[in-house]
């Protein structure tokens, strides 16, 4: 897996599919009410990357293998740690290339980009319902270091 920064001509599709994606996985844990999910998500996106590709601290980047795009890595380094991490805001492989290891491969990449970066912890967040992804996680040595409840009151 070659991580290739994601050009500003990428950067547009792929962030208006994040923005839906990421507004049905709040709604689909009730984190979010359905109405207004796409306004809210594009406007936290909008915060996160306010000048694109070239938002400091943020390295967005298209997964290719053999010279073919597979998937997308965003990370977020904050530079006013002390201690430097970094967090993944999104990994994605696409899903022509799903079931073949390439969200393995997306990971081990990530870690190789912290290595060659002296950045020692790498973090991420996981809806609790997406138990695909969690097992991927933990099976490539990622721990629970939070975890937040919640009971719908009726």
């Amino acid at each position: 897996m070659i991580l290739v920064p994601m050009s500003a001509e990428r950067f547009g599709p792929w962030s208006a599919q994040l923005v839906v994606s990421y507004a049905r996985e709040k709604v689909d844990s009730g984190s979010w009410l359905e109405d207004g999910a796409i306004e809210r998500s594009r406007r936290e996106q909008a915060d996160l990357l306010p000048d694109g590709v070239d938002t400091p601290g943020h390295d967005l980047f298209v997964g290719t293998v053999d010279g073919q795009a597979v998937g997308v890595l965003w990370l977020f380094t904050d530079p006013d740690l002390t201690v430097p991490e970094t967090y993944i805001y999104d990994i994605e492989v696409w899903p022509p290339h799903r079931g073949r290891g390439l969200g393995r491969e997306l990971l081990e990449a990530a870690e190789g980009w912290c290595a060659d970066h002296s950045i020692g912890v790498l973090r991420l967040h996981v809806f609790a319902n997406n138990e695909t992804a969690i097992g991927l996680y933990e099976s490539s040595g990622f721990e629970t270091t939070s975890l937040t409840m919640g009971k719908t009151i009726r």
